[in-house]
């Protein structure tokens, strides 16, 4: 079974790179891998892909050696699990607001004796069966990735507990929703949202896991890592292209006589 990159980094005390996407671009798991990228970040949310997009989408991290964090729309249990037959690395589960939903999500997707996951072993994730074996559903409980997250007051109060269960890798903490809640702004530089980045951090050292969010720039960045954050989601798809399309459009207004 393929070795999670992101779960490589984390176990070595590093801090692992990501970047999102939210776009069927069948390039950008290599393109992200040769610039050091650990894992892709896919948003399945708020954006749609066919299922065989979902399958086709998986496969080219493979190829590129690129974690595929999954994040869903659905937390049907069989739904869950066949992402990772598919081969997603793990899964990213959105608005986790107990310690009942997040025990929930680790009986869907481990296998016993931590969880209650179904086996198949003839997916992605097995190599179709030429992988499996008897040592396949431990291999996939040591190198699957699940991280919840916390985007709600409520989750916040219980975010300790969440990252103590046994199955939880860590809190990926959305810092749109929560200052959306909050009434605050999603950067570190907001002391509220500096606030609930050293929460965070705090409960997730109590329990020896890790936290990470996204970050729309350096500084941010900066102030992220300095929070102790074990992962970094910098850049999307969508932002990369706008930003390119932007400078080009400022050096042909420049060289044209065209800058105001």
């Amino acid at each position: 079974m393929r070795r999670s990159r992101f779960l490589q980094k984390i176990r070595a005390g590093k801090v692992a790179r990501l970047c999102a996407l939210g776009h069927y671009l069948p390039y950008y798991p290599r393109t992200a891998a040769a610039a050091g990228f650990d894992a892709i970040w896919v948003d399945g949310e708020h954006k749609v892909f066919d299922p065989r997009e979902v399958q086709a989408m998986i496969a080219h991290h493979h190829l590129a050696d690129i974690d595929c964090l999954w994040r869903p729309p659905i937390r049907e249990k069989a739904a869950l699990y066949r992402f990772l037959e598919d081969g997603a690395s793990g899964l990213i589960i959105p608005h986790v607001e107990s310690v009942d939903e997040a025990r929930a999500l680790v009986q869907a997707v481990r296998f016993p004796p931590l969880g209650n996951r179904g086996i198949d072993g003839g997916g992605l994730d097995a190599d179709y069966a030429l992988a499996g074996g008897k040592d396949y559903p431990e291999a996939a409980n040591r190198e699957t990735v699940l991280l919840v997250q916390i985007e709600t007051p409520q989750a916040l109060e219980q975010a300790e507990a969440i990252a103590a269960i046994k199955g939880v890798d860590g809190i990926f903490l959305g810092p749109g929703d929560m200052a959306l809640r909050l009434g605050c702004g999603t950067s570190p530089n907001d002391p509220t949202m500096a606030k609930v980045q050293r929460r965070v951090a705090d409960a997730v050292a109590k329990v020896g896991k890790v936290w990470g969010c996204p970050v729309t720039n350096e500084e941010d960045l900066r102030l992220t890592l300095a929070a102790k954050a074990g992962f970094v989601v910098h850049g999307s798809d969508a932002r990369f292209v706008r930003q390119g399309l932007k400078d080009n459009g400022k050096a042909f207004a420049k060289l044209l006589g065209e800058a105001e």
